[in-house]
């Protein structure tokens, strides 16, 4: 992490033996039986806003069976709940909590964490982070053009006015990883999209039909639903028959936006919908005529605000290619190997070789490469780990790469893991997957 680090220790379940700690902070805990809660107490000042993250679930995940369903408040010296949550609903797990505190006045505050359920063991292990620290819930725009420099702007806890300079190499990857630095510290990191395609910037004044934003194809919009119960109209002209796609890139990039997607005729004849497409995303591919027509971005459940960020892909249908890495949390003991299944998805009409390698490998961990022919879908890659290997979790980052005509796709492979929750199932793609190296 990029802070101090601390270990907790137990007792540490009420304001009195609550851990001190001077901010910011980062603590190492673990809920160690059914009835464990673990408390600290810091001083903060009013006017400040403090940040309390954790990480547990969403960093872990089957590496060593976490399974913590986390709860967390803050409570003032009197013992008075002042904030409290049991997850968020963008780019975290559904269970690891955070808070974004402004203390009422200068004085003590005590954190408490555990599980919303009061369970607890030797695998219920976390970090907490605590400080006046800048912390992003979201980027704006998500993505720009190849060749392009871009400025991305965070938003969030002590983010005030926060913009980056994003410079795009012609071979940048499809996706990237934005995290903002400052005399705070640094955010977490936000996914950023990465095409070929022209990028145009909503302008703000397209919340009607009539008042739809005009833009030429092909191109990728970069929008926002900045209040509830609003839509955003974008029209194009068709200049020749042609298949369109139109597609929003929003929850799969970090987003809690629900998308859907309504297109209409040059009269306001409603020709198609779309709901979840590709998951929560929205997708309409249709055969055109020539003429006008109008396509409405909106939230589901009328949601808006900062975090509702979407891009919107209008284009001819583009080749696509997905890679995933399985398991998702594989063991690797020094001086043996382990094995990494690998599926090849091919979308949208890219029928390429694909050529799947790893990059940056630490000391002592090597990998071989994987070609795919036109024809293959699935391969293998073997990790190998040096006597010397230092133990631990690694992310093992494969990228996946293979032509479609002019155009080189790039593409992170993910890993998709399954954990429960009171006796439910959730799925997530990750990327990944995360190695446990061990001694044996």
């Amino acid at each position: 992490g990029a802070y101090p680090e601390v270990i907790e220790k137990e007792p540490n379940d009420t304001p009195k033996d609550a851990l001190k700690v001077t901010l910011p902070v980062t603590i190492n805990g673990r809920i160690q039986n059914y009835s464990d809660q673990d408390a600290a107490t810091f001083h903060a000042v009013a006017g400040q806003t403090v940040v309390c993250e954790v990480q547990a679930l969403r960093i872990l995940a089957d590496v060593g069976d976490s399974w913590l369903k986390g709860y967390m408040e803050i409570q003032d010296a009197a013992g008075n709940v002042l904030a409290s949550n049991n997850g968020t609903s963008d780019d975290y797990y559904r269970w690891d909590p955070l808070i974004a505190f402004d203390p009422p006045k200068d004085g003590d505050y005590t954190v408490f964490y555990r599980d919303l359920n009061w369970r607890g063991g030797p695998n219920a292990v976390y970090r907490l982070t605590i400080g006046v620290v800048p912390h992003a819930l979201s980027i704006f725009p998500l993505g720009g053009q190849r060749g392009k420099t871009v400025d991305v702007h965070f938003a969030g806890p002590n983010l005030k006015d926060a913009t980056q300079q994003v410079a795009l190499v012609p071979d940048s990857p499809n996706k990237l990883s934005l995290a903002f630095t400052d005399s705070n510290g640094i955010t977490n990191a936000r996914p950023f999209q990465v095409s070929d395609l022209p990028s145009v910037m909503q302008n703000g004044l397209n919340h009607a039909r009539d008042q739809a934003q005009v833009v030429s194809l092909p191109c990728v919009v970069d929008g926002r639903i900045e209040k509830e119960h609003e839509s955003d109209y974008y029209k194009f002209h068709i200049v020749k028959k042609q298949r369109l796609a139109m597609e929003v890139f929003s929850r799969r990039l970090g987003t809690p936006m629900d998308s859907e997607l309504t297109l209409y005729d040059a009269a306001g004849k409603k020709l198609q919908w779309n709901d979840d497409e590709r998951g929560k995303d929205s997708r309409i591919e249709t055969d055109l005529e020539i003429g006008d027509y109008t396509v409405a971005v909106h939230d589901v459940d009328d949601r808006g605000g900062p975090v509702f960020v979407y891009r919107l892909w209008l284009a001819e249908p583009q080749n696509a290619l997905r890679v995933r890495a399985l398991p998702d949390a594989p063991k690797l003991a020094r001086g043996s190997t382990a094995t990494l299944s690998i599926h090849i998805d091919r979308q949208d009409g890219f029928d390429g070789e694909v050529l799947v390698a790893a990059v940056g490998l630490p000391n002592g961990v090597t990998a071989t490469s994987l070609t795919l022919a036109k024809d293959k879908q699935e391969g293998q890659i073997t990790l190998t780990a040096s006597p010397t290997a230092q133990p631990g979790p690694i992310r093992i980052e494969l990228y996946g790469s293979g032509k479609s005509g002019s155009r080189t796709l790039k593409v992170l492979a993910r890993t998709e893991e399954t954990y429960n929750t009171q006796g439910t199932a959730f799925q997530r793609e990750l990327v990944g997957p995360i190695v446990l190296i061990t001694e044996k």
